[in-house]
């Protein structure tokens, strides 16, 4: 693991591979409320990086416990939705280092509803309607974007 002073270099110079869990249960679509930037105060779906030598699916189970406090989970559930650019003006770090992530999103559909705990990086989860995600001006265009692809290639699993 990389100590803060080389991981902001890398933040500052390079984009950060990472994958996002879009968890869905009866149309609805999980979403944390955001601690720390980039996105701090906004609903998102829980996520994090790929480590340098990590396996993705390796990755995909990390982030799922560490995030939503998932142990028994069948990772072969998740799908990818394919490869997406994520742009932030701001960082974890500060307001003047922005944040590119060349992101990785899967999705899985659950037939009962998973239980999830909060971890150190979200305040909250939630679960909120698809459609309403996808047209509400209240979540974020990349949240809306994986609403919109959800709702309509999504279902063919």
């Amino acid at each position: 693991m990389l100590d803060i002073k080389n991981f902001k270099a890398v933040v500052t110079n390079a984009p950060l591979v990472s994958i996002d869990l879009c968890l869905v249960f009866q149309g609805k679509l999980l979403l944390g409320k955001r601690f720390n930037n980039p996105l701090q105060g906004c609903w998102f779906t829980p996520g994090g990086r790929i480590y340098k030598n990590e396996e993705f699916r390796t990755a995909l189970y990390r982030i799922a416990l560490a995030e939503l406090g998932l142990r028994k989970i069948d990772m072969s559930a998740f799908c990818l939705m394919g490869v997406w650019d994520h742009f932030y003006n701001n960082s974890v770090f500060d307001d003047k280092t922005s944040t590119h992530y060349v992101n990785l999103p899967h999705f899985a559909r659950f037939d009962t509803k998973p239980m999830v705990t909060a971890d150190f990086q979200h305040d909250r989860f939630e679960w909120f309607d698809l459609n309403e995600v996808a047209d509400g001006g209240v979540f974020h265009k990349y949240i809306q974007n994986y609403a919109n692809w959800l709702i309509t290639r999504g279902s063919k699993k």
